[in-house]
């Protein structure tokens, strides 16, 4: 077997892969006087193992991606995010490529994001860093989670972990899913017609779904204003899942009392939006699902899907459908 994998992931895991495949040749790419060279055969790769520090090295993604996507004997590629809502994901479903995704892997990241955001509003932070600016001392009022409810529409991986984290600051935890599938940790789980009763009924608004046709501005106006008016969204799913500019209007006018986003409609987020500066709003560049501890987790699931593969049993995180 031919897999083509990114310097790192040889040299730390290359004698795992062995181990799982004794015949496995590595394909790694380098760039060497700005041309781009591989250790072996590129054309012939069965497998590409997309990792975490393949993407984050822009010059070597830019330059492999287009070779990696025109690999006609490529029979499987993993990819280390969770999200596949890319067009280029269902152009290698089509071509009869196996699609694997890392779900899961950034989870934890993820949800801990959520809870930081959470408290972040609740204890009134940037109230506290203005004070500590002015070095003005005045005590506030500030809250806490137990008692209240969060709405997490998407129960999957990452919104799972919301809900175990957000019971266990005493919140009642609401969930759709696409699924009729029980949900851990959520005391009501919801089908998808009954979006307005959770919005009505949640302090905290959670999107942690992924992007497609139904969940495409599956937040506009009519679901803003059916918010209450202090509540807070929280979006770590796509930016597409919200109707920006009716978010905007709902900020600027008070239909809810502020929104954590880290995804945007356009990435990055353009220098002209009103989200920069508005008091109410926190903007990170999509940045959440980071963590030094997301590659091994991703590792782990690739190496479990090549063990499987090689045994020829089912593997698990198979896309079948990618896209929005």
């Amino acid at each position: 077997m031919n897999i083509l994998v990114s310097p790192r992931v040889a040299r730390v895991y290359g004698a795992r892969i062995r181990n799982l495949d004794p015949r496995a040749k590595l394909i790694v790419p380098s760039i060497r006087d700005g041309a781009l060279t591989w250790s072996g055969d590129v054309a012939a790769a069965d497998v590409c193992c997309f990792s975490e520090d393949l993407w984050q090295e822009s010059e070597l993604r830019q330059m492999v991606l287009p070779v990696v996507f025109r690999l006609e004997r490529l029979k499987w590629f993993h990819t280390f995010s969770a999200g596949v809502d890319s067009p280029v994901f269902q152009l290698l479903i089509d071509r009869g490529t196996i699609l694997t995704n890392s779900s899961g892997a950034s989870a934890a990241s993820i949800a801990q994001y959520v809870l930081a955001m959470m408290l972040h509003r609740v204890k009134r932070v940037d109230e506290w860093r203005e004070q500590q600016s002015r070095r003005e001392w005045q005590q506030l009022q500030a809250g806490e989670l137990t008692g209240q409810t969060v709405g997490i529409i998407g129960t999957g991986a990452i919104g799972g972990e919301v809900a175990r984290l957000a019971q266990a600051f005493g919140m009642r935890v609401l969930g759709i899913r696409r699924s009729d599938r029980p949900a851990k940790h959520v005391d009501e789980q919801l089908p998808m017609r009954r979006l307005r009763y959770l919005l009505k009924q949640s302090d905290y608004v959670v999107l942690a779904c992924p992007l497609t046709k139904e969940t495409e501005r599956l937040i506009g106006e009519p679901q803003l204003r059916a918010m209450k008016p202090d509540a807070t969204l929280i979006n770590v799913a796509r930016g597409r899942v919200v109707d920006e500019p009716a978010l905007v209007r709902a900020l600027e006018e008070g239909w809810i009392g502020g929104a954590c986003l880290d995804v945007f409609e356009q990435e990055p987020l353009p220098e002209a939006s009103p989200l920069w500066s508005m008091p109410n709003v926190v903007v990170t560049p999509h940045n959440s699902g980071f963590s030094p501890l997301n590659m091994e987790r991703s590792m782990a699931i690739f190496l479990d899907n090549l063990d499987r593969l090689v045994n020829k049993k089912k593997m698990k995180n198979r896309v079948l459908h990618a896209g929005p």
